[in-house]
């Protein structure tokens, strides 16, 4: 599915995109997080809680064949994407929240990831596929000591740190684009044929985790800036993440292949989704913020006492 040069290509991208991920990051990040604890709790239970659950009810329902169903789950139970606060920026989301749940998600990532694989992806192993827990963890370990060094480098030098954290956000983007020119050709065959119920979870799991955000997040009494922020972190997952420790975790490089499937694809519908999405967002911020001004003004030009001689 995919050569042993573009998994090379791969595997590097994805230490470049981790370092840029760290040099977003900083220890005042999760200091300042802890100042709104109710936006990043809802945000955590988010991305940890809704997206394992929803992609575990999806394959259940649709029955399908365990390395899809690791796959996908795996995906579901990675941190908030790398491109999230890129999206958040277009779609004049709530930045700093954006930030603090990346800072939030991605340190808990090596303690809640292996926990959450285990409970949810068990009924879909078995003597030929087993997902060994600690080359998990290494993988997480792997990927993480970049972030780390992403971090101590912002600590050092902002200018520096700003300028890798462009170049991780972009190397997102093009490390998709990367697989739509050289991978999608290849296999585009493969997914008109493939059974289209990995082509609906792979897309619903991304919507799914944008309404689920969303509405959860209003429904506990969030403002519309943070609830739109927690949807975009919550169905934005760090593919590049899942990539690195599928293929890190599994030897057998045909059953590799078979679980990275669900993976590339919601990658690539991901992107367009969240285009989409974002876009949407971006028009409601706008009418949001003219209705506030209009609002503002007339507070001010129209006082209670205005018609008073």
């Amino acid at each position: 599915m995919i050569t042993p040069l573009e998994e090379s290509l791969l595997k590097a991208m994805i230490l470049v995109i981790m370092f840029g991920l760290g040099c977003s990051l900083s220890l005042k990040d999760f200091k300042e997080a802890l100042k709104s604890p109710k936006a990043v709790i809802v945000g955590f239970l988010s991305q940890y809680l809704i997206m394992p659950g929803l992609a575990f009810g999806m394959v259940t329902f649709y029955d399908m064949p365990d390395t899809w169903a690791v796959g996908l789950i795996i995906v579901a139970c990675c941190p908030s994407g790398t491109t999230s606060s890129l999206f958040n920026y277009f779609a004049k989301g709530n930045l700093a929240l954006s930030i603090s749940l990346s800072s939030i998600t991605t340190g808990a990532a090596l303690v809640a990831m292996p926990l959450l694989l285990a409970l949810y992806s068990q009924p879909f192993t078995s003597e030929s596929l087993q997902i060994d827990i600690k080359a998990v963890i290494l993988s997480l370990v792997a990927c993480l000591v970049p972030v780390a060094g992403g971090i101590y480098l912002r600590h050092r030098s902002e200018h520096w740190a700003k300028n890798m954290e462009e170049t991780g956000a972009a190397l997102g983007i093009i490390v998709i684009l990367f697989l739509i020119i050289s991978w999608l050709p290849r296999n585009f065959d493969k997914m008109l044929s493939t059974d289209s119920s990995i082509l609906v979870t792979s897309i619903t799991l991304g919507l799914g985790g944008f309404l689920f955000g969303y509405y959860v997040s209003r429904a506990l009494r969030m403002n519309r800036r943070s609830s739109r922020t927690v949807a975009l972190e919550t169905g934005i997952q760090n593919g590049p993440l899942a990539f690195a420790i599928i293929l890190l975790s599994f030897p057998d490089k045909a059953q590799a292949n078979s679980i990275l499937w669900p993976a590339l694809l919601y990658s690539f519908f991901i992107v367009n989704t969240s285009t989409l999405v974002t876009y949407f967002m971006r028009k409601v911020s706008r009418q949001e913020w003219f209705h506030d001004e209009n609002e503002e003004v007339k507070s001010q030009l129209f006082t209670p006492d205005w018609l008073k001689p």
